[in-house]
């Protein structure tokens, strides 16, 4: 695998030849890419390649990608970047993935496939998280996220 082909992929116009190489970098999980993952992530203009971005970063991990994954989850306009920078937020175990994945829970259901598998993941993270700060249920964890919030 070519990182340095990838990352030169991440520049093209055609939005599908960035899907791919954000893909294959997801894969690799090469810390090298942070960076530019991260501008197509503030950057793009296709919520397809941000939303994968939002995964990519999700899987190589670390501080950075976290906080770029934090932004991410409260200013990117679309809604499923948003929804894929909680999840990977929280799959760090990081609590600000708390309430926003909460608030995905709670919309009304659509009942399809894509729905169906977002809310299983959401609540994979949740639930995981309810057992790592040790809260009982879903619902006091997002209690507790409340009340530390409040302290801040």
């Amino acid at each position: 695998m070519d990182i340095n082909k990838l990352l030169a992929d991440l520049k093209s116009k055609n939005k599908t030849t960035r899907e791919k190489a954000v893909d294959e970098l997801a894969l690799a999980q090469d810390p090298k890419a942070i960076d530019d993952l991260i501008q197509v992530l503030k950057k793009d203009k296709h919520g397809s390649v941000r939303r994968r971005v939002a995964l990519a970063l999700g899987r190589i991990g670390g501080d950075v990608c976290k906080e770029a994954l934090n932004e991410a989850m409260i200013n990117d306009k679309d809604e499923e970047t948003r929804k894929n920078s909680a999840i990977a937020l929280g799959n760090f175990g990081d609590e600000r993935a708390i309430l926003p994945l909460y608030e995905f829970m709670q919309k009304p259901k659509e009942n399809n496939f894509f729905d169906s598998l977002d809310r299983a993941r959401i609540n994979k993270v949740l639930n995981e998280l309810t057992q790592r700060k040790m809260q009982g249920t879903i619902e006091k964890l997002v209690e507790w996220r409340k009340q530390r919030i409040d302290k801040m």
